[in-house]
């Protein structure tokens, strides 16, 4: 049986197995302001990432957590220092590995999925604050714009000025 459900992440926890075996759905929104690991790198919180994770199970019998988010996060922009909405979109596919399984070889290889440890008690927030952790550019950039000037109040003289004016000399 199925499982589809609309929740909020906070505080759930899944038999990651079980959940891929049964085909689990959960779907929902969570506010930016709960992904706390998220703040440092935030100009501010505001906004909402809506949410799927869903369990399948390939034609081998390996299971998988289908890890998705959709929304908007306002980061700063690295060289202008002004505030930026970067759209998300995070699509993870994880491979569930049962605890003291091998892990498979082919992961080096194939990039489709990444192989987590199966967990009888998965938190899903962490989860998923890991996949938008990841999606999140390194360096975010306007595409146009020009890096702060300074005020001409606060510029002070070169120290290299006076220097300048005995070579002149």
């Amino acid at each position: 049986m199925s499982q589809k459900l609309r929740q909020d992440l906070a505080g759930t926890v899944i038999d990651s197995l079980e959940f891929a075996r049964d085909a689990g759905r959960i779907s929902g929104s969570i506010p930016v302001a709960a992904l706390a690991r998220l703040g440092d790198m935030l100009a501010n919180d505001s906004g909402v990432l809506d949410y799927g994770i869903r369990g399948e199970r390939d034609h081998q019998g390996a299971s998988y957590l289908v890890v998705e988010a959709d929304g908007e996060v306002m980061l700063r922009c690295q060289r202008c220092l002004h505030e930026m909405a970067v759209p998300l979109h995070v699509a993870a596919r994880l491979r569930l590995v049962a605890p003291g399984a091998p892990w498979p070889e082919d992961d080096l290889e194939d990039d489709s999925a990444d192989a987590i440890e199966a967990d009888k008690a998965l938190a899903l927030l962490p989860l998923v604050e890991d996949e938008v952790l990841l999606a999140l550019p390194l360096a975010p950039r306007h595409e146009h714009c020009e890096p702060p000037a300074p005020l001409r109040d606060e510029q002070e003289p070169s120290p290299f000025a006076a220097l300048a004016k005995l070579k002149k000399q």
